[in-house]
């Protein structure tokens, strides 16, 4: 089991930010080569977002959140860069506390809290 505070360094400080269609923040794997099964709900304050409104990129490929399994996980190398797209409200100015969720095929559920400014 990876401990939460080592699993918030996973998020790129300074990424959130609001986009048209909602808001965006990025995560750069720095623990290990895995491969994402699994991702959601993602937590700002009450609001809950997870499934179709979720969508992932690294490179040029994207997942939507309800497109993400087992059988199509995301792979996520050591030193990659995930993008992640929430369609929805976009967030008021200031710090927002955000609540990540996603399941690994070699390590299972992992969850971690990450505070920061909307640029």
């Amino acid at each position: 089991m990876i401990p939460s505070f080592l699993l918030a360094k996973l998020y790129i400080k300074g990424s959130l930010k609001n986009t048209a269609d909602g808001f965006e923040f990025s995560l750069k794997n720095i623990i290990d080569n895995t491969m994402l099964s699994g991702i959601g709900p993602i937590m700002v304050g009450e609001k809950s977002y997870e499934g179709g409104v979720l969508r992932m990129t690294v490179g040029d490929k994207s997942w939507k959140g309800d497109e993400v399994s087992r059988t199509n996980p995301i792979p996520a190398r050591m030193g990659n860069i995930i993008r992640v797209e929430v369609t929805g409200e976009k967030l008021p100015p200031g710090a927002q506390r955000v609540s990540v969720t996603a399941t690994t095929a070699d390590i299972g559920r992992i969850k971690f809290d990450i505070s920061d400014n909307v640029a």
